[in-house]
């Protein structure tokens, strides 16, 4: 049984992160990859590329790749290191950017992008 980690809307972006995933050692499962290089303008359309891995390695999976998100990445071994604290995430979606993004959206008709990676446990909205 897979479980989907994450959901990729560009081809680039979802190259990158099963390419991670495999370096790091995990079983990725990616399905509609090939109809998204074949119609990458219809990924929104679609809902995005879900990246899966099996379900008991789903939790290890997801930390590694927030860790990567957030610019971080712990050493394997700690003993000859020192282990920085992770970086706080500047937040995205305060009520000011929610307004100007609504604003733009009434006045031009254009919203603002999507994020190019949509982690478990985050909502896939700008």
């Amino acid at each position: 049984m897979y479980t989907v980690i994450a959901i990729a809307y560009r081809l680039s972006t979802v190259s990158v992160t099963v390419s991670a995933l495999e370096a790091a050692g995990f079983k990725v499962f990616c399905p509609w990859i090939n109809t998204m290089a074949l119609l990458p303008h219809y990924s929104l359309a679609f809902g995005g590329v879900p990246v899966s891995v099996p379900a008991e390695n789903a939790a290890e999976a997801s930390e590694f790749l927030c860790a990567i998100h957030s610019g971080h990445l712990s050493p394997l071994e700690t003993e000859d290191c020192e282990a920085d604290p992770l970086p706080a995430l500047p937040e995205k979606n305060s009520l000011w950017n929610k307004g100007a993004n609504l604003l733009g959206y009434v006045l031009f008709g254009i919203s603002a992008p999507w994020p190019e990676l949509a982690l478990s446990g985050e909502k896939a909205s700008p």
